[in-house]
C-alpha cells in the first residue's frame, strides 16, 4: 500500500511540475504556482515552509531579469494597393517591454535613422551599415530567415544588447482600420504642429494640428503619428502619445478582456511570430497591466547628427549613454519609482567593485542610482535605510543576504547605505 501511495504521489508530483512548465509557456506571467505547505516539526514549537521544489513558491517572488517580456513593434510605411510581402522600411521601431512582476509596460523608442550593423544577405551575422530603419527591406529583398521582421529582431538585439522575444509588424493600413475599430481615440496634442511641405497631415483643416485635447480617427492619428517637419525624435514623442491614447481608449472600452476574439478578428491587420495558442495567456497578463502608467523611453537623446560615406544624413550613438537609458528602461520598476540614491562601500580589490555593480544592475539597479565607495580595511556589513525606501532597502537585504540595521554612527549622505565586507556574497534571490 505504501507503495502504491508514493508511487501515486510521484505521479502527481512529476504531473504538477510537468504542467507548471507547460502553464508558464501559455500563461506567461500568470503560471500556476502552489505555495509552500506549513508544517510544523514534531515535540517543538518550530514551524517551517515545506517546498516542492520545481512547483512551490514563497509567498512574494523577488523581481528577476527574466520577469521581462521583450516584444519588438515595427510600423511599415505600405500604403493601400501595395504588395504586403514587398521590401519596405521600418517607419517606426520601439521595443514594448512588459515587466510581468510588477504589472507594468514600458516603451522604448529606437529613432528610425540611427546608424548600425544591419543583416546583410540571407546568412546570420554578415552585416552592412545602413539605417536600421532599413533592416526590414533589406531582410525582405535578400530573403533573410524569417524575413524582414527577423532582421529587424537581429539588428535591435546586436546592437544593443537586448533580447527580443516576439516581434508585431504593422503597416499604415492596419493600423488605421484598427483605430477606426475603437472608435478613434483622444489625443493631448501638447503643441500646434503645421506640415505644408507633404500631404501627411491633409486630413486635418489647414493641415495643422491644433494644441489640446484632439479626437481623432485612424486616419488622422497616423498622420500626426508620421509628421516630422521638427524632426524624428520629437515625431517619437507624438508616437508615445498616440500609443498612450490606444491604451486609455482600450481600457475604457473594456477591450482587454477580449482580447481573444479582437484578435481573431483583426488578425489580419498585423503579422507577429506570437502563436494563436498563447494569446489567451497573454489576454489575461494584459488585462493585469496598469495601462494607465505606461513609461515611454527614447533612445533619442543618446543620438548625434552626421552624414555617412553614401551622403546620408543619419544619427550616430553615444554609446554610455544609450546604455544608461537602457539599463533605466531595463530597471526593477519599483526600485525606479523611488529613485534611491544608493551609497555601497565595500571593502577588497577594486575588480570586487565591478562584480558588485554587475550584481545590482543585472538584478534591475543601473548604475545611476548607486556610487561606490572602496574602503580600507574591514568593514561591519549592514543595510541602512535612512529615507523610507523600503522595497530597495528590502531588495538590497535579498541581493546581499544582509539585514537592516539602525544607524549606530556618521553616515555618507544618501537614501540608503549598504557596507559589504569582504566575505560578504552576493546573492541570487
Amino acid at each position: 500500500m505504501a507503495a502504491i501511495i508514493g508511487a501515486a504521489l510521484g505521479t502527481v508530483y512529476a504531473s504538477l511540475v510537468s504542467y507548471q512548465q507547460i502553464d508558464g509557456f501559455l500563461f506567461p506571467g500568470n503560471e500556476l504556482h502552489v505555495p509552500a505547505v506549513s508544517a510544523q516539526i514534531p515535540s517543538t514549537d518550530i514551524g517551517v515552509d515545506v517546498s516542492l521544489p520545481g512547483v512551490s513558491t514563497g509567498k512574494s517572488e523577488p523581481w528577476r531579469p527574466d520577469d521581462r517580456l521583450n516584444i519588438l513593434v515595427l510600423g511599415l510605411d505600405r500604403r493601400p494597393g501595395e504588395p504586403e510581402d514587398a521590401s519596405y522600411r521600418a517607419d517606426t521601431m520601439f521595443v514594448a517591454s512588459i515587466d510581468t512582476h510588477a504589472d507594468r509596460l514600458q516603451l522604448l523608442a529606437i529613432p528610425r535613422d540611427t546608424y548600425a550593423d544591419i543583416p546583410y544577405g540571407d546568412v546570420p551575422g554578415i552585416w552592412a551599415q545602413n539605417k536600421i530603419n532599413a533592416a526590414y527591406s533589406y531582410g525582405q529583398f535578400y530573403k533573410y530567415p524569417g524575413g524582414g521582421a527577423a532582421a529587424c529582431v537581429a539588428a535591435v538585439e546586436h546592437n544593443f544588447n537586448l533580447d527580443i522575444h516576439h516581434y508585431v509588424v504593422i503597416d499604415w493600413v492596419g493600423f488605421v482600420e484598427l483605430i477606426d475599430a475603437i472608435g478613434g481615440i483622444e489625443v493631448d496634442v501638447p503643441e500646434e504642429i503645421s506640415d505644408y511641405g507633404t500631404d501627411v497631415l491633409e486630413v486635418f483643416e489647414d493641415q495643422t494640428v491644433k494644441a489640446g485635447r484632439q479626437h481623432m480617427d485612424g486616419a488622422q492619428a497616423l498622420g500626426y503619428s508620421r509628421v516630422r517637419v521638427d524632426g524624428d525624435l520629437k515625431r517619437i514623442e507624438r508616437q508615445q502619445l498616440v500609443i498612450q491614447a490606444v491604451a486609455d481608449k482600450s481600457v475604457s472600452l473594456g477591450l482587454l478582456a477580449k482580447i481573444p476574439d479582437l484578435w481573431a478578428a483583426y488578425r489580419h491587420a498585423f503579422r507577429t511570430d506570437i502563436d494563436t495558442a498563447l494569446i489567451p495567456g497573454y489576454a489575461l497578463l494584459a488585462r493585469e497591466m496598469n495601462l494607465e502608467h505606461i513609461e515611454s523611453f527614447s533612445l533619442g537623446p543618446a543620438m548625434y547628427g552626421s552624414i555617412a560615406e553614401d551622403g546620408q544624413i543619419v544619427l550616430l550613438r553615444n554609446d554610455d549613454r544609450v546604455y544608461e537609458i537602457i539599463d533605466r528602461f531595463l530597471a526593477d520598476p519599483r526600485v525606479r519609482d523611488e529613485a534611491p540614491r544608493l551609497v555601497v562601500e565595500y571593502s577588497g580589490e577594486p575588480a570586487r567593485g565591478r562584480e558588485i555593480e554587475g550584481h545590482l544592475a543585472n538584478f534591475g539597479i543601473p548604475p545611476e542610482y548607486f556610487e561606490l565607495v572602496r574602503v580600507p580595511g574591514e568593514l561591519a556589513p549592514g543595510i541602512f535605510d535612512l529615507s523610507g525606501k523600503s522595497y530597495t532597502a528590502a531588495k538590497l537585504t535579498e541581493l546581499f543576504d544582509l539585514r537592516l540595521l539602525a544607524p549606530d554612527g556618521p553616515l555618507p549622505e544618501a537614501d540608503i547605505v549598504v557596507r559589504l565586507g569582504a566575505e560578504t556574497g552576493l546573492r541570487t534571490p
